[in-house]
């Protein structure tokens, strides 16, 4: 590669004078070349940068790209509102989705939390009937190994059945099982070209009511507009998206929502009881002693003073299971 010539020293004069450092060679660049290459990264910047994004987020630990992620916690808050309790965002539920598709990403999958308690209550203390001050190990923490059944099976339902060895058993009968990774992003990608037809924005930059317009159009809109049902689960991309919202929402902390236990507290529902319970034996008395904060025999305050009737989807249960009852106990 050419170089610029420089004269040299005389002998005399580089015996005398330090050592110069060597000149660095200079390219000269024609006119062709500087356009090719200008195109070469003009394009690299354009085209994969999704593709960047996504191998940045990967490099955190992400599966989904910053703008993914943000469009995916909108639609939880669709899913669970925010009002004076928490929406889906808030809750985690994208942190709960997100882990659920990188289960794979960690030595032993993050599929089935352990047990079998968590350390948020402690142990009963049967010499009085009351809760000790030991607690359990959070076993919750460590996720128990699946069996090579249940790795398969989990593989398959994560990457698909046509790119996990030995998945693709039912594809003959039933077709293939799309994974819900590529489900996920698929369908993000549909959210915000909907979202742009029917308001000109991304859906992260829409407001609530027209994020719910965008919502009600892929969930029961026209046939072209609103997402068709998956051929192996029967069921479309928001049946799935509310499914993991809300056991992102509701289901223990470990598994990556239920942030602050916010669901249970919105719900009334102290979670995981064991090993406490709610009511404990006491040695003492020889019989159990109730909790007086979790009374269990005692009338539910909310139904002395004005008992309210159930409404017609409890009274439907509530038929069922007097129809079974008869059915099942009549000779």
């Amino acid at each position: 590669m050419p170089g610029l010539k420089l004269p040299r020293a005389l002998p005399e004069l580089a015996a005398a004078a330090p050592p110069e450092p060597s000149p660095v060679p200079v390219r000269l660049v024609g006119r062709r070349e500087f356009l090719q290459g200008l195109g070469v990264l003009l394009a690299a910047l354009a085209a994969p940068l999704t593709g960047v994004r996504r191998a940045y987020a990967a490099t955190r630990g992400r599966f989904f790209t910053g703008h993914e992620f943000a469009t995916l916690a909108a639609l939880c808050d669709r899913v669970i509102p925010p009002d004076h309790d928490p929406g889906g965002r808030a809750l985690g539920a994208a942190h709960y989705i997100e882990r659920l598709l990188t289960a794979f990403d960690h030595r032993v999958p993050l599929v089935f939390a352990g047990g079998p308690f968590s350390n948020r209550n402690p142990f009963p203390d049967n010499d009085d009937g009351t809760p000790s001050r030991r607690r359990p190990k959070d076993a919750f923490r460590h996720f128990v190994p699946l069996t090579r059944v249940q790795e398969l099976r989990w593989r398959a339902e994560l990457f698909g059945s046509a790119k996990v060895r030995g998945a693709d058993f039912n594809d003959a009968a039933l077709g293939p099982l799309r994974g819900l990774r590529t489900i996920y992003r698929e369908s993000l990608r549909t959210v915000d070209r909907t979202a742009r037809a029917m308001h000109r924005r991304p859906f992260v930059r829409l407001g609530a009511a027209e994020q719910d317009a965008v919502f009600a159009a892929l969930d029961t809109g026209p046939p072209s507009v609103r997402f068709a049902r998956d051929p192996r689960r029967g069921v479309t991309f928001i049946d799935i998206l509310i499914e993991h919202t809300l056991e992102g929402c509701f289901a223990a902390p470990e598994y990556g929502g239920n942030r602050r236990l916010g669901g249970w507290r919105m719900l009334g529902l102290e979670g995981d009881d064991q090993p406490l319970g709610y009511s404990i034996f006491s040695r003492a008395t020889g019989d159990y002693v109730e909790r007086p904060d979790h009374p269990m025999s005692t009338p539910n305050p909310d139904e002395l003073a004005a008992p309210r009737p159930i409404g017609p989807d409890a009274m439907n249960v509530q038929d069922t299971i007097i129809a079974l009852t008869q059915i099942f106990g009549s000779p």
